[in-house]
């Protein structure tokens, strides 16, 4: 992939970040883009054309999710579930759907192109949504970004460091989710007692 951005020439980052925004709508997976460009532009350009191309991407699967399967969704699953099931995912706070998709955002196992789907049907702003998408897709875009740059010499320092950041962000980002899931359930507890 690294081989066919390059062949753009000087139109190379232009491509990389229209890739971006378009691939990851029909679910190419967004951690090999984010390694080629890495690999393509270097750690500093490639974090720069990621975020570009990351944020573009948010938004246009956003806007898909919400303009065309919002309605429906929530139609259907209004009939199929209880009305406090369905109040559990359609009536929490956007600061709640905030922090949540933070955290996803952070978690690299956790699919990239479902997470923008999902949040279309919720009731979060578009604004709101994006504030929290990009602060979720800067460090993993780091992490992954330093892994691609790093990369061509798999024996140096920098390549073992940059695989370390990679099982430290997953790790870690699991280990949040967790913590901030038992702190709701908690809160949950003490709410019914």
């Amino acid at each position: 992939m690294t081989e066919f951005i390059q062949s753009f020439g000087v139109v190379a980052p232009i491509v990389y970040v229209l890739m971006f925004a378009i691939l990851p709508v029909f679910f190419f997976p967004v951690p090999i883009l984010a390694v080629a460009g890495g690999l393509a532009f270097g750690f500093v350009e490639g974090s720069l054309l990621t975020f570009l191309g990351a944020s573009i991407n948010c938004y246009i699967m956003f806007v898909i999710s919400r303009r065309f399967g919002r309605d429906w969704v929530r139609n259907y699953l209004a009939r199929k579930m209880k009305p406090e099931q369905h109040a559990r995912i359609f009536g929490v706070s956007d600061e709640k759907l905030m922090m949540s998709l933070v955290i996803l955002r952070l978690i690299p196992l956790v699919p990239y192109n479902m997470i923008n789907y999902g949040y279309g049907l919720t009731n979060i702003s578009l604004t709101k949504y994006m504030i929290a998408s990009v602060l979720g897709i800067v460090p993993g875009t780091i992490v992954f970004l330093n892994f691609g740059a790093t990369s061509s010499n798999v024996f140096s320092k920098e390549f073992l460091i940059a695989s370390l950041l990679v099982i430290l962000l997953t790790v870690g980002s699991i280990y949040l989710s967790k913590l901030v899931e038992k702190r709701e359930q908690q809160k949950k507890s003490q709410e019914q007692e």
